[in-house]
């Protein structure tokens, strides 16, 4: 057992501990501060809090890069981080849980996160931080709406919010508590969805070997509580699934797995497990069926007009056991499988995604434009040219 492990065993020490690591890194970002101020042209972004160099920030990043090439950057990234490799030249990485990061933080002019921050992350006057979140519409219950009176600090930290939808629009001012502005213009990891760059998907296809006649099956679960930090397990016989729709479609396919960010990948029969690339907007963009259950990238999936299917044996012990929702997903447009005769059933149906997508945009109240990368980012060189000659 490690010493973390140990520590985590006596709540009282840990807690202890928890608390003069907080003081003390408010402190250190306090004294940076003060003594530094803000870099003018310094941007720090973060997903997922170090896990990846991926999602929102990741697409906000590259398009602030083109528009604003003199933007000084610097990632929060871990040394195992998904995606580090793909990091550009010129772009600076910071160990999370560092002095360097703390500093980072302190002295940046903004802060770009798809994460809730740590309650020891200073945000100062001078800074403009900016939250993208991770999943623009998600069925489980986030923060405040999840656990009402812990002190999560974004909703008062946060000079803007961005949003592909009303109904993210609506959990960013509950569960957040904010409510400040709203850039309603999308997920900046969509734009690749709505308006997909030319090559792109040959690419995606040629890096994970698909050969060229396939169809992709996703399969996409999220997390339970009980398995973070270990490899996930599915729940489908994904040989069986890619059996009958070859047979339904007179063309062969090939299954992905990708696990959540919280898992060390996922397990399952039939399929290759594709959790260590760092873009899941690539995987949706390469698919052509989408099986998850709880996921928020169902909400991204449908954004292509394909098929979507929640797979959900375990609803009611999952509700229970580890989240609320913010709806029911038996009363919304979803498909959705409760066993795998349930499943089966839904395959038949795959030629009416269209209708099915239409109704889902219009429920959520999507507003997706494929723009958001670079409005976001330009709301980013507006910051750091604020009250100077640009």
């Amino acid at each position: 057992m490690s010493l973390l492990s140990r520590l985590r065993k006596s709540k009282r020490l840990y807690g202890a501990l928890s608390r003069l690591r907080s003081a003390f890194g408010r402190a250190f970002m306090d004294c940076a501060h003060a003594a530094a101020g803000v870099r003018r042209d310094k941007v720090v972004f973060s997903s997922f809090a170090g896990a990846a160099y991926s999602d929102n920030p990741r697409a906000v990043c590259e398009s602030l890069r083109r528009m604003c090439p003199e933007a000084r950057i610097v990632w929060q990234l871990s040394p195992k981080a998904a995606g580090l490799d793909e990091v550009p030249d010129g772009i600076r990485t910071v160990r999370p849980r560092s002095l360097a990061v703390l500093y980072a933080y302190a002295t940046a002019r903004v802060i770009v996160d798809n994460l809730n921050r740590p309650v020891y992350i200073r945000k100062y006057p001078d800074q403009v931080y900016i939250q993208t979140w991770h999943g623009d519409r998600g069925m489980k219950k986030v923060l405040l709406d999840l656990r009402d009176g812990i002190p999560y600090p974004d909703g008062t930290y946060m000079d803007l919010a961005v949003s592909g939808s009303r109904f993210a629009t609506g959990v960013f001012r509950t569960a957040f508590g904010y409510a400040g502005q709203v850039l309603e213009c999308g997920c900046p990891r969509n734009d690749v969805l709505v308006d997909p760059p030319e090559g792109l998907a040959a690419s995606v296809r040629r890096r994970l070997e698909i050969p060229e006649d396939a169809s992709v099956l996703l399969y996409a679960p999220t997390f339970r509580n009980d398995t973070v930090g270990a490899e996930q397990k599915g729940g489908l016989k994904l040989n069986d699934l890619t059996d009958r729709l070859e047979r339904m479609t007179g063309r062969p396919w090939v299954a992905l797995t990708r696990g959540h960010v919280l898992n060390r990948g996922i397990s399952c029969e039939g399929g290759t497990d594709v959790s260590r690339y760092p873009e899941m907007s690539h995987l949706l963009l390469i698919s052509d069926l989408l099986i998850t259950d709880y996921s928020s990238c169902a909400g991204d999936m449908f954004l292509r007009e394909k098929p979507v299917i929640l797979y959900e044996p375990d609803k009611r012990a999952y509700v229970e056991r580890d989240r609320s929702f913010y709806y029911d997903p038996d009363d919304s447009p979803y498909w959705v499988a409760h066993d795998e005769a349930e499943l089966y059933a839904l395959l038949e149906r795959l030629d009416e995604a269209p209708g099915n997508t239409r109704e889902l945009r219009e429920y959520f109240g999507v507003t997706e434009s494929g723009e958001a990368s670079a409005r976001v980012a330009e709301f980013i060189r507006q910051a750091l040219y604020e009250g100077q000659e640009a």
